[in-house]
């Protein structure tokens, strides 16, 4: 191959990134024909693999320019593969990349996947502008329409996925898609009638272990290597032909009879390879049962795959990849306990997990492979603290887990990613000592948060993912300011986070991510501006929040996020402007439509609080009572909520619980515009 360093560029939306990570593995992974490598074809001579291909961060979704190292990267690839869609076709990012290609490299070697869209539909489009129209060389795009490039087709409708990675293997290698697929097909028909002799050979050892039992040891553990060679192929090759056509149903069935198989066996008798293909195949099978949303199918294959990585490391327990192997596999088995409530259960694994990272980093202290392991079981333990309110030991974990990925970062030559991951370590930090009570330090460390990402801009001003980051920062910040009395400044941090955010919104109009963060920082900032007297805007941000938030809910009405929790904070904040005005019966109708939605319990807090307020002024004691009531009794024990339940105490006539909390929140320095004015009343 040529000059180049890279094979291909894949250029793609950020919302199409499972799709880029998939083309991505798959002509990483591809292999040419045998009968193929090394032949004169259209580029030279046939390569035996594509690979390199470099794949566009996601987060750079952004910008005024693709930055110098896309730009590096695009110069030094031979083709230009554009992911094609709906989400690309409306990405300026995309269009950029493609843009620069055109204009400095070989317009002929743009190549094309579609994954949905439809291309020339005005509702439906798929290739973004600058793959149709011709470039000007300060890369503006013309109005004269270019040749349409080699376009593959992932669709089920169009090639299918085989044939369309097909299709762009062989225009990058230079040969004839025919005699490509020709060969291709050869070589699937080898591999099946190998797969049929094996499943017949995975049958037999299933349905049939009291018989193979009585075979000689060495017959014993051949079979089991086939079958478990046939599990792992099922799990991979298969899964990538099954799960395009929706056929993932198979797949559970393939997993079931795999966990069966591997249930009956006894670890002690495998060897490191047998153990190594069953702890793979049993976290693919996981990693099924996660993405169906069976947790308890997750939970198992996960279980038993730690069993496997438990046994491959007592029998080598200094073997750095044994323990890194077992310490992934802890993890999941935490994460499936975590999501699913269990915290007592995921923390025994977290607190495992830990160990095993410091056991990797006295294994090779200079590791930094290690020390991030260490950084991340760290930053676990800390955000389930949190979740328990459990604040001093999180703001411990938390620290320690900053220490170790700055002196990683200190270690290495400057890197944006990490940085990033440095700021989002700041930032849990910052909420750790937001639960302690301690005001002032949770802004201060907001507010280096906010200086780390500042510094990634001012080197790139493209990433996306510092700016997204920069954006929530900047939120947090001014949550911290308004809980300190400072009202402009909260205003500022929250009109520049929209402003970012609004701007990324425009690049990308189909990240959801980005609208959900942006309807968020509107109706806070709708409150502060009302907090300082600026009616008039604070109703007009309202406006704004709920025309994007209409949009979102028009457009997937099943997300409970947006239908749920912020249009309840939308009708929560229409429902206080209509009791301020003194309409009573706009702002009844309007609380009681919120409680009517689907909440979570601490979703409800404020909505109840609101209901008891607009039922106490129109003098249903009984029921105003009653909505304070519940509130209180959803509030958790621990720290962060002593705002609502100092209101909810002075309202229920709790003289005493009320003072205690008064005196605690003066003592912090806390000076939010609804404490001072609760405390006067």
């Amino acid at each position: 191959m040529s000059e180049y360093r890279y094979r291909a560029f894949i250029s793609y939306s950020w919302s199409d990134a499972k799709w880029g990570n998939w083309l991505h593995h798959r002509l990483e992974t591809y292999r040419t024909p045998a009968a193929l490598v090394g032949k004169n074809g259209a580029l030279g001579k046939v390569p035996a693999r594509l690979n390199p291909i470099f794949k566009d961060r996601e987060e750079e979704a952004a910008g005024a320019s693709i930055g110098d190292a896309v730009e590096k990267a695009l110069l030094a690839s031979e083709f230009l593969i554009v992911v094609c869609s709906s989400n690309s076709a409306q990405s300026r990012w995309v269009d950029r990349e493609i843009a620069f290609f055109k204009a400095h490299r070989d317009p002929d070697k743009v190549l094309a996947l579609i994954v949905d869209g439809e291309p020339g539909n005005a509702d439906a489009e798929c290739f973004p502008i600058a793959l149709t129209h011709g470039v000007n060389s300060d890369l503006t795009i013309g109005d004269s329409l270019a040749d349409a490039p080699l376009a593959a087709d992932a669709r089920i409708s169009g090639d299918g996925k085989r044939r369309a990675i097909l299709k762009l293997a062989a225009a990058m290698l230079g040969v004839g898609l025919g005699e490509l697929v020709n060969r291709d097909e050869r070589r699937r028909t080898t591999r099946t009638r190998i797969v049929v002799s094996a499943s017949l050979a995975l049958a037999t050892v299933m349905s049939g272990l009291a018989w193979v039992a009585v075979q000689a040891r060495m017959e014993a553990e051949f079979q089991r290597n086939e079958a478990d060679g046939l599990v792992e192929f099922m799990l991979t090759d298969l899964r990538d032909r099954l799960e395009p056509v929706g056929r993932l149903d198979a797949l559970d069935v393939v997993g079931t009879r795999a966990l069966d198989y591997y249930a009956k066996q006894k670890l002690g008798d495998l060897d490191k390879d047998s153990l190594g293909r069953r702890a793979r195949a049993l976290l693919l099978v996981g990693e099924i049962s996660n993405i169906r949303g069976d947790s308890d199918d997750a939970l198992r294959a996960f279980r038993q795959a730690a069993a496997t990585t438990q046994e491959q490391l007592a029998r080598d327990p200094d073997n750095q990849q044994r323990v890194f192997d077992h310490a992934q596999s802890v993890f999941w088995v935490g994460y499936i306990a975590y999501n699913r409530g269990e915290l007592k259960a995921a923390e025994a694994q977290y607190r495992e997990y830990k160990r095993l990272a410091d056991r990797l980093i006295a294994l090779d202290p200079e590791n930094p492979k290690w020390q991030m392991e260490g950084s991340y079981a760290e930053t676990n333990l800390g955000v389930m603290y949190i979740e328990q309110g459990r604040y001093a030991e999180a703001e411990q974990a938390f620290a320690r887990g900053l220490k170790r990925i700055e002196t990683v970062a200190r270690a290495e030559p400057y890197d944006a990613g990490r940085q990033v991951e440095i700021g989002t370590n700041i930032n849990w930090l910052g909420m750790a000592n937001k639960g302690l009570g301690k005001e002032q330090q949770a802004l201060t460390l907001h507010q280096r948060e906010i200086a780390v990402y500042e510094e990634v801009l001012r080197r790139d001003g493209a990433d996306a993912m510092a700016k997204n980051r920069l954006s929530i920062a900047l939120q947090f910040a001014g949550d911290q300011q308004l809980h300190l009395g400072q009202l402009d400044e909260a205003i500022q941090s929250y009109e520049r986070a929209i402003a970012l955010n609004a701007e990324m919104r425009r690049l990308e109009p189909a990240n959801t991510d980005w609208q959900h963060s942006e309807v968020g920082g509107r109706l806070d900032l709708t409150q502060i501006l009302a907090y300082a007297g600026r009616t008039a805007e604070s109703r007009a941000m309202l406006d704004s929040a709920a025309a994007l938030l209409g949009r979102m809910i028009a457009k997937d009405p099943k997300n409970s996020a947006w239908s749920g929790y912020l249009h309840s904070r939308e009708l929560s904040t229409r429902s206080r402007f209509a009791l301020a005005a003194g309409d009573t019966a706009r702002a009844a109708a309007l609380i009681n439509k919120a409680l009517g939605l689907d909440l979570e319990d601490k979703d409800r807090i404020a909505v109840l609080l609101l209901a008891g307020d607009i039922d106490a002024r129109l003098k249903r004691t009984d029921s105003a009572r009653s909505h304070w009531t519940t509130a209180l009794n959803l509030l958790p024990e621990y720290g962060g909520t002593d705002l609502d339940r100092f209101r909810l105490s002075k309202r229920l006539g709790l003289a005493e619980q009320a003072a205690a909390i008064s005196e605690r929140l003066d003592r912090r320095g806390f000076r939010h515009p609804a404490y001072l004015a609760e405390r006067s009343r």
